[in-house]
């Protein structure tokens, strides 16, 4: 997302320069430096995600000073999904070796204030990291302009758990500390009204956001459904000139006639393409393939939670060159599945995976290693099934040789089920 941000704030600054007099030509020069292409920058963006969800997800991970847009997104979540008030927090050991103890640790109970009245009230700004286990005043490390060694340790980290008493006292009654709050609550109150000076930036942001989301919606509906009637995505030729693009843009074209926002994403390309300007679209192959890897994964997931509830499955394994002649090993498990009393032989194809060797040793480690990388238990497979080439069901040397050394209860037998795939298959 924010990918498309940064390619909407180049587009404004297009249309500044173009106002200036600038060309194309400059303008593109200038811009290279950021961003070359719409490749590069697709590349960039699970670096991106990665480093934005790490910022959203713990306290530590906030740069001083915090960039704007990161403040304001922190904000709207609020400090509850930053504070950990319920731990579980770090034991530290005491510098003082005179002093009650050799550790002291954090507790629950320093998030609250006790007031004259008897009643407990929390402490918003008191945040707590998960990840260094660390304390932090969450308006105040969000409003930090730098760090030094002056810098309160509230804000560049606190996990001195013998001197909180009196230094949160201390530091809550400070002019930093509420000059922090201020800003804080007052950011909040604008956000929330929709009265901050940046007010209209924030609001075409948040339409950027939500039209991208829109985009996103439909294009993973349409994998969804090419996916389900087991039909290609690709096309031969997927330029402007070709009269048949595949079914996955030819069906986006189609769905632009009715829908107004498909419509609006493939015209602003079009406007781009001819313009020569770097744009994000989602729709080139390799996008594609991630919106099919997307639900695949989710699907073999759930296959293999259902695999591992039932505790013990038997394996199935054959290979057969692909187009590039690279061995493909397909991968099969079997199992019961018991449901209320109710009985049922369950047979689920997992994927292929690429074989590093032809000889049983190797063959082996491949196996073991695609199950141990599911997550299943290699000592739970009580049965094994293979064709009948040397390699693979040999009793001395092969596959299932070397498998049922490492497990005795790995049956195999081959001839069984081969006619049970052959009269599956016949059905």
């Amino acid at each position: 997302m924010l990918a498309c941000i940064l390619q909407k704030t180049k587009e404004w600054k297009w249309q500044e320069a173009e106002e200036q007099g600038v060309e194309m030509e400059e303008f593109e020069a200038e811009e290279s430096a950021e961003s070359d292409s719409s490749h590069d920058t697709v590349n960039e963006m699970s670096d991106v995600k990665k480093k934005d969800l790490q910022i959203l997800c713990d306290v530590s991970f906030w740069e001083i000073p915090v960039p704007d847009h990161f403040r304001v997104e922190i904000i709207k979540r609020g400090s509850a999904s930053f504070q950990n008030k319920d731990g579980p927090f770090s034991v530290a050991a005491r510098q003082d070796a005179k002093a009650k103890g050799d550790v002291c640790q954090l507790s629950k109970d320093w998030f609250y204030k006790m007031m004259p009245n008897g009643k407990k009230i929390l402490q918003s700004w008191m945040v707590y990291s998960l990840v260094n286990e660390n304390l932090y005043w969450f308006c105040c490390r969000l409003f930090a302009v730098s760090a030094t060694d002056t810098t309160s340790k509230f804000v560049t980290g606190f996990q001195m758990w013998w001197k909180l008493s009196p230094k949160v006292h201390n530091h809550e009654t400070s002019e930093q500390h509420l000059r922090c709050l201020e800003k804080w609550k007052t950011l909040a109150a604008g956000l929330r009204l929709h009265k901050t000076i940046d007010a209209k930036t924030i609001a075409l942001m948040e339409m950027e956001k939500e039209k991208w989301r829109d985009i996103l919606h439909r294009l993973l509906d349409i994998t969804l459904f090419l996916a389900k009637q087991n039909l290609a995505f690709h096309g031969h030729k997927e330029d402007e000139s070709s009269l048949n693009k595949g079914n996955f843009l030819e069906m986006v074209e189609m769905l632009s006639k009715y829908d107004p926002v498909l419509k609006e994403h493939l015209m602003r390309l079009k406007r781009s393409t001819c313009k020569l300007k770097v744009s994000v679209s989602y729709l080139a192959p390799k996008t594609q393939n991630e919106f099919i890897s997307a639900p695949a994964n989710h699907v073999k997931e759930m296959l293999v939670k259902d695999i591992k509830s039932t505790k013990y499955f038997g394996i199935m394994f054959d290979s057969t060159p692909d187009i590039s002649h690279t061995d493909q090993m397909s991968k099969v498990i079997r199992y019961v599945k018991i449901n209320n009393r109710k009985v049922e032989v369950k047979e689920v194809f997992l994927g292929f995976f690429p074989l590093k060797g032809k000889k049983a040793a190797d063959l082996s480690s491949d196996i073991l290693k695609n199950l141990e990388s599911d997550g299943l238990d290699i000592m739970m497979y009580s049965a094994q099934g293979y064709d009948n080439a040397a390699t693979m069901a040999g009793i001395h040397g092969g596959v299932q040789a070397i498998l049922k050394g490492n497990n005795k209860k790995a049956i195999f037998n081959g001839y069984q089920i081969k006619s049970h795939q052959g009269s599956s298959s016949h059905a």
